[in-house]
């Protein structure tokens, strides 16, 4: 059953926007620094391999909880949502690809194999962005008005399941940072009151100092 009025599926938006940057911002610092330190690789292939797995992760949480209920409730579009969601084989080739280039780079971090990393990001990017507007122009607002608010909730919760706890003052920090004040407001209102009471504390500063260290080297 549809819901009665449209949900709020703004933060598809905004975890999209995390992905449209920060693929072509790594490649551009690998070719910043073609000859880093033991340490600058460890920091740089582990941020790429985080920033891969919230891709995949993302779009299982799709394959397995949106597409099938937008299929099965709306066959009509059956054919656009299955377009969109085949899209999603080209970039689970491009994920493999950037795995694979990333585990070379970190094993041999010559410069050669960091530009051979930065160039498989900038594919994963080139065909990621197409597959971004397509789900926004399509897929999203036909959720908002075949999904309810809880089934929308739980693809989110899915993904966020998969990052280690380590990491998520880091994975929500990415989130926030291009946001205008009430798309923040929005992503902070899911979070745990006391987490929102100590949000400077336990995501602002840590994200700060990673974000320093990423852009500014170890």
């Amino acid at each position: 059953m549809s819901p009665a009025q449209p949900i709020d599926v703004r933060d598809m938006k905004i975890v999209h926007e995390t992905f449209r940057r920060m693929y072509a911002e790594t490649a551009g610092l690998l070719r910043a620094n073609p000859s880093p330190s033991p340490e600058r690789v460890a920091f740089l292939a582990d941020h790429i391999d985080f920033g891969i797995s919230m891709l995949h992760h993302h779009h299982e949480s799709e394959d397995d909880l949106l597409y099938p209920l937008l299929v099965e409730r709306v066959p009509e579009r059956a054919d656009a949502v299955r377009h969109v969601e085949q899209q999603h084989q080209e970039v689970t080739g491009g994920i493999d690809a950037v795995s694979a280039a990333c585990s070379g780079w970190r094993a041999a971090p010559t410069a050669e194999n960091g530009t051979a990393l930065a160039d498989r990001l900038d594919h994963l990017n080139a065909i990621l962005q197409p597959h971004l507007d397509d789900e926004e122009q399509q897929i999203v607002p036909l959720a908002a008005v075949t999904l309810t608010q809880e089934e929308w909730e739980e693809m989110g919760e899915h993904s966020r399941s998969y990052i280690p706890k380590d990491r998520m003052a880091v994975a929500f920090g990415m989130l926030l940072e291009p946001l205008d004040d009430d798309d923040r407001a929005h992503m902070k209102s899911a979070l745990p009151f006391p987490v929102r009471l100590l949000y400077p504390i336990l995501i602002q500063r840590p994200w700060d100092a990673y974000a320093r260290k990423l852009r500014q080297g170890t």
